[in-house]
């Protein structure tokens, strides 16, 4: 658009100014200066938007695992219920989504905010959630756009309120205010396959 402006300017000032020979050399070379114009503000503007981007923690580790609770037999216990890794997931199944959290720095970290999707296909089990330590745990229920404690989750329609039913939950946000130098913290949260 902007090019087209330019040279459209560049005609209605040749008809009014004078007769000039317009050749397709010097159109190129407009073109060819307009291209660079474009190329150093569009580099310009990404420098500036990614100078003000906020950048990911340094020397933090997210490592995440899904665990199925099973029910295994022991010869010495009898049944035991253990968590195994997933291989194969059912409907009805009742996963466990863990996250751990390193800090690989000898300076503590702050305000570590984990952001956890419920994963498609599956439903959160409200109450599920569990950190440890000491951590704020948030939810969403518009697909990670706002955050509240579960208390305050509310679905409106009209003038009536509702507490959100377990597979309107969007997303689960740890927040976690101080992580030790070398300190790992775990999170987790139970979510049924549909």
């Amino acid at each position: 658009m902007l090019l087209q402006m330019i040279v459209q300017r560049f005609l209605d000032r040749r008809k009014k100014v004078r007769p000039y020979k317009v050749t397709y050399a010097k159109i190129y070379l407009l073109y060819k200066g307009i291209i660079m114009l474009k190329k150093v503000l569009w580099g310009l503007s990404l420098f500036f938007v990614l100078s003000s981007a906020q950048q990911p923690a340094q020397s933090i580790l997210l490592t995440k695992a899904v665990f199925e609770e099973k029910v295994v037999w022991d010869n010495i216990r009898g049944n035991v219920r253990k968590m195994l890794p997933v291989t194969k997931v059912k409907n009805g199944s009742t996963l466990i989504y863990v996250n751990q959290v390193t800090n690989q720095s000898n300076v503590s970290k702050k305000q570590i905010v984990i952001d956890n999707p419920i994963p498609y296909g599956s439903t959160y089990i409200r109450g599920t959630s569990s950190c440890e330590g000491v951590c704020e745990m948030l939810y969403s229920i518009d697909g990670g756009t706002t955050f509240k404690k579960s208390e305050a989750l509310f679905v409106v329609y009209g003038t009536k309120k509702r507490v959100p039913m377990a597979s309107e939950y969007t997303h689960i946000k740890f927040i976690f205010s101080k992580l030790a130098p070398y300190g790992k913290v775990r999170m987790a949260f139970k979510a049924r396959v549909k």
